[in-house]
Protein backbone atom coordinates (compact mmCIF):
# COMPACT_ATOMS: atom_id res chain seq x y z
CA UNK A 1 0.00 0.00 0.00
CA UNK A 2 2.86 2.51 0.66
CA UNK A 3 4.20 1.69 -2.50
CA UNK A 4 0.75 2.21 -4.23
CA UNK A 5 0.06 5.74 -2.43
CA UNK A 6 3.67 6.94 -2.84
CA UNK A 7 3.42 6.66 -6.98
CA UNK A 8 -0.59 7.89 -7.02
CA UNK A 9 0.24 10.62 -4.65
CA UNK A 10 3.37 11.52 -6.58
CA UNK A 11 1.63 11.93 -10.01
CA UNK A 12 -1.40 14.09 -8.57
CA UNK A 13 0.41 16.30 -5.82
CA UNK A 14 4.23 15.91 -6.05
CA UNK A 15 6.98 14.45 -3.95
CA UNK A 16 6.50 15.91 -0.40
CA UNK A 17 2.67 15.17 -0.26
CA UNK A 18 4.07 11.44 -1.48
CA UNK A 19 6.45 11.10 1.08
CA UNK A 20 4.28 12.19 3.70
CA UNK A 21 1.46 10.13 3.05
CA UNK A 22 3.83 6.51 2.70
CA UNK A 23 5.52 7.66 5.92
CA UNK A 24 2.28 8.03 7.87
CA UNK A 25 0.62 4.85 6.29
CA UNK A 26 3.86 2.85 7.92
CA UNK A 27 3.42 4.60 11.06
CA UNK A 28 -0.45 4.19 11.57
CA UNK A 29 0.38 0.21 10.51
CA UNK A 30 2.74 0.33 13.67
CA UNK A 31 0.17 2.19 16.20
CA UNK A 32 -2.54 -0.41 15.10
CA UNK A 33 -0.76 -3.41 16.20
CA UNK A 34 0.37 -1.69 19.29
CA UNK A 35 -3.82 -0.33 19.57
CA UNK A 36 -5.03 -3.85 19.13
CA UNK A 37 -2.25 -5.30 21.67
CA UNK A 38 0.21 -7.01 19.66
CA UNK A 39 3.49 -6.98 20.80
CA UNK A 40 6.13 -4.60 18.95
CA UNK A 41 8.84 -5.43 21.04
CA UNK A 42 12.05 -2.79 20.43
CA UNK A 43 12.40 -3.19 16.99
CA UNK A 44 9.44 -2.41 15.35
CA UNK A 45 9.77 1.15 17.16
CA UNK A 46 13.02 2.04 15.95
CA UNK A 47 11.88 1.59 12.75
CA UNK A 48 9.18 3.12 12.66
CA UNK A 49 11.00 6.43 14.42
CA UNK A 50 13.61 5.85 11.87
CA UNK A 51 10.62 5.79 9.00
CA UNK A 52 9.70 9.06 10.09
CA UNK A 53 12.87 10.55 10.03
CA UNK A 54 13.52 9.65 6.99
CA UNK A 55 10.36 10.97 5.64
CA UNK A 56 11.13 14.14 7.53
CA UNK A 57 14.30 14.44 5.85
CA UNK A 58 12.87 13.92 2.29
CA UNK A 59 9.91 16.24 2.93
CA UNK A 60 12.68 18.83 3.87
CA UNK A 61 15.18 18.38 0.59
CA UNK A 62 12.57 18.03 -1.65
CA UNK A 63 14.74 15.28 -3.20
CA UNK A 64 14.05 11.59 -4.46
CA UNK A 65 17.47 10.96 -4.35
CA UNK A 66 17.85 11.79 -0.80
CA UNK A 67 14.81 9.87 0.40
CA UNK A 68 15.89 6.80 -1.54
CA UNK A 69 18.96 7.12 -0.90
CA UNK A 70 18.69 7.10 3.02
CA UNK A 71 17.14 3.76 2.78
CA UNK A 72 19.39 2.32 0.27
CA UNK A 73 22.30 3.35 2.70
CA UNK A 74 20.60 2.42 5.21
CA UNK A 75 20.18 -1.43 3.78
CA UNK A 76 23.94 -1.02 2.63
CA UNK A 77 25.00 -0.33 6.44
CA UNK A 78 23.22 -2.76 8.22
CA UNK A 79 25.60 -5.28 5.46
CA UNK A 80 28.50 -4.37 6.40
CA UNK A 81 27.50 -3.82 9.89
CA UNK A 82 26.62 -7.57 9.91
CA UNK A 83 29.77 -8.52 8.64
CA UNK A 84 32.10 -6.42 10.07
CA UNK A 85 30.20 -7.23 14.17
CA UNK A 86 30.35 -11.09 12.98
CA UNK A 87 34.26 -10.83 12.35
CA UNK A 88 34.38 -9.23 15.88
CA UNK A 89 32.61 -11.64 17.69
CA UNK A 90 29.53 -9.75 18.48
CA UNK A 91 27.50 -11.74 16.04
CA UNK A 92 23.67 -10.29 16.81
CA UNK A 93 22.11 -12.35 14.74
CA UNK A 94 23.24 -15.68 17.26
CA UNK A 95 22.47 -13.68 20.38
CA UNK A 96 18.28 -12.68 19.61
CA UNK A 97 17.94 -16.11 17.39
CA UNK A 98 16.79 -17.51 20.60
CA UNK A 99 14.73 -15.11 21.48
CA UNK A 100 12.59 -16.27 18.16
CA UNK A 101 13.41 -19.43 17.90
CA UNK A 102 13.66 -20.62 21.44
CA UNK A 103 16.57 -22.37 21.27
CA UNK A 104 18.02 -23.24 24.57
CA UNK A 105 21.19 -23.63 25.86
CA UNK A 106 22.25 -27.02 24.94
CA UNK A 107 21.63 -25.62 21.12
CA UNK A 108 23.11 -22.39 21.72
CA UNK A 109 26.21 -23.54 23.45
CA UNK A 110 27.28 -25.90 20.87
CA UNK A 111 30.13 -25.22 18.31
CA UNK A 112 27.67 -26.25 15.40
CA UNK A 113 25.23 -22.82 16.35
CA UNK A 114 28.02 -20.76 16.73
CA UNK A 115 29.41 -21.61 12.90
CA UNK A 116 26.09 -21.68 11.36
CA UNK A 117 25.35 -18.34 12.88
CA UNK A 118 28.46 -16.47 12.13
CA UNK A 119 27.52 -18.01 8.41
CA UNK A 120 24.56 -17.17 7.85
CA UNK A 121 25.16 -13.97 9.43
CA UNK A 122 27.98 -13.47 6.89
CA UNK A 123 25.27 -14.24 4.22
CA UNK A 124 22.88 -12.18 5.21
CA UNK A 125 25.10 -9.13 5.21
CA UNK A 126 26.45 -10.22 1.20
CA UNK A 127 22.72 -10.10 0.12
CA UNK A 128 22.07 -6.96 1.74
CA UNK A 129 24.80 -5.46 0.28
CA UNK A 130 24.22 -6.70 -3.39
CA UNK A 131 20.75 -5.20 -2.85
CA UNK A 132 21.64 -2.25 -2.11
CA UNK A 133 23.95 -2.22 -4.82
CA UNK A 134 20.96 -3.43 -7.33
CA UNK A 135 18.89 -0.28 -6.12
CA UNK A 136 21.60 1.84 -6.74
CA UNK A 137 21.51 0.64 -10.42
CA UNK A 138 18.34 -0.17 -10.81
CA UNK A 139 17.40 4.02 -9.41
CA UNK A 140 19.43 5.26 -11.97
CA UNK A 141 18.31 3.27 -14.70
CA UNK A 142 13.93 3.58 -14.07
CA UNK A 143 11.93 6.07 -13.77
CA UNK A 144 10.83 6.81 -9.83
CA UNK A 145 7.46 4.74 -10.90
CA UNK A 146 9.71 1.62 -12.06
CA UNK A 147 11.99 1.97 -9.68
CA UNK A 148 9.56 0.84 -6.74
CA UNK A 149 7.57 -1.32 -8.47
CA UNK A 150 10.39 -3.29 -10.09
CA UNK A 151 12.41 -2.79 -6.94
CA UNK A 152 9.23 -4.27 -5.22
CA UNK A 153 8.86 -8.08 -7.06
CA UNK A 154 12.51 -8.55 -7.17
CA UNK A 155 13.70 -7.64 -3.93
CA UNK A 156 10.70 -9.66 -2.18
CA UNK A 157 11.59 -12.68 -3.66
CA UNK A 158 14.79 -12.86 -3.47
CA UNK A 159 14.80 -11.25 0.42
CA UNK A 160 12.11 -14.48 0.97
CA UNK A 161 14.93 -16.56 -0.53
CA UNK A 162 17.94 -15.84 1.36
CA UNK A 163 15.96 -16.04 4.68
CA UNK A 164 14.18 -19.49 3.50
CA UNK A 165 17.48 -20.81 2.45
CA UNK A 166 19.66 -19.67 6.07
CA UNK A 167 16.39 -21.60 7.81
CA UNK A 168 17.02 -24.59 6.02
CA UNK A 169 21.04 -24.24 6.06
CA UNK A 170 20.56 -23.69 9.91
CA UNK A 171 18.29 -26.52 10.28
CA UNK A 172 20.57 -28.79 8.80
CA UNK A 173 23.32 -27.74 10.66
CA UNK A 174 21.96 -27.70 14.01
CA UNK A 175 20.84 -31.28 13.42
CA UNK A 176 23.92 -32.75 14.47
CA UNK A 177 22.86 -31.75 18.01
CA UNK A 178 21.67 -34.04 20.19
CA UNK A 179 18.45 -33.44 21.05
CA UNK A 180 17.42 -30.64 18.38
CA UNK A 181 14.18 -31.94 16.89
CA UNK A 182 14.20 -28.88 14.47
CA UNK A 183 13.44 -25.57 14.12
CA UNK A 184 9.94 -25.48 13.59
CA UNK A 185 9.74 -28.00 17.00
CA UNK A 186 11.61 -25.07 18.35
CA UNK A 187 9.62 -22.18 17.40
CA UNK A 188 6.40 -24.32 18.44
CA UNK A 189 7.43 -24.75 21.52
CA UNK A 190 8.41 -21.29 22.56
CA UNK A 191 4.67 -20.46 20.91
CA UNK A 192 2.90 -22.77 23.44
CA UNK A 193 5.64 -21.36 26.40
CA UNK A 194 4.45 -17.65 25.47
CA UNK A 195 0.72 -18.64 25.66
CA UNK A 196 1.29 -20.29 28.63
CA UNK A 197 3.35 -17.04 30.65
CA UNK A 198 0.53 -14.76 28.98
CA UNK A 199 -2.28 -16.53 30.60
Amino acid sequence: MPIVLFIAINRLFGLAWAISAATMWSVMISVRRWRKGHAIGKFIPIVTIGILIRGIIGIVTDSEAVYFGIGIGTKALIGFGLILMTAVGRNYLAMYAPLMFGFDNLITSHKAYEIAMNRIAYGLGVAQIISAGFDVWLYNNASVDGYLVIRFFVNWPFTTAVIILSMLYLGKKLSVIPGFTGITNAFESRLESDKKSSK
